[in-house]
């Protein structure tokens, strides 16, 4: 009976020794199964950084509005639809219109069939068909309507400015000229014609023969 009462007691003695290191062991392995569920596997996690180009929410018939200190309209935006894309937090608009408005100055439209914009709304790059209209200020006979016609144009809104390097024909009153891009800044009011540049330009409508740039 001694025999087997120091036996069990040295079993007890060694159970208590090793009971620190079976806890570690337990805690290591509980803890080696919880990452293990909780881990993404490779293919999830290389398609979660891989993220689809697919629309996460959408407008239909929208129409932003931007208003300036006095609560005056200085800009709006409007389009048929517009849809989000989650991975590279850009919008795509259908027939997109930007209209912007400067006191004492005419309005300025530009529109398009599609559009595309960057997510700060800072940069709207318009596809098909793209035209821009400003109309005539107080005096037409000095300031007459001017429009412009491609098939790309590319909106820089904190800027105010509209640009092309593709084929364009710009209008201002009678005069109509063609160029290989364009860019028109509505702070200065400058219009400059890029590469290969042609058509005529009325100076006198009442009396003067019109002058052809070649």
């Amino acid at each position: 009976m001694s025999a087997i009462r120091d036996f069990f007691r040295g079993v007890s003695g060694l159970a208590m020794r090793l009971m620190p290191l079976l806890l570690m062991a337990m805690v290591a392995g509980s803890t080696f199964w919880l990452v293990q569920v909780n881990s993404p596997r490779e293919d999830e996690a290389a398609q979660s950084r891989a993220k689809r180009h697919e629309p996460d929410y959408y407008m239909d018939r929208f129409s932003a509005t931007e208003l300036d200190v006095n609560g005056t309209t200085k800009m709006r935006f409007t389009g048929v639809k517009m849809v989000h894309f989650d991975d590279d937090q850009t919008y795509e608009v259908t027939t997109p219109a930007m209209r912007a408005y400067q006191p004492e100055r005419p309005p300025v439209t530009v529109n398009a069939e599609r559009g595309v914009m960057n997510s700060e709304g800072s940069v709207i790059d318009l596809f098909g068909n793209a035209y821009l209209v400003r109309q005539a200020g107080a005096d037409a006979s000095k300031d007459p309507r001017m429009t412009a016609a491609s098939q790309y144009f590319r909106l820089l809104v904190n800027d105010d400015i509209v640009k092309t390097d593709k084929a364009v024909e710009l209008t201002r009153g009678p005069s109509v000229m063609t160029a290989n891009g364009l860019i028109f800044n509505n702070v200065t009011r400058e219009v400059q014609l890029l590469g290969n540049v042609r058509g005529t330009i009325v100076m006198n409508p009442p009396s003067g023969p019109a002058r052809t740039a070649q």
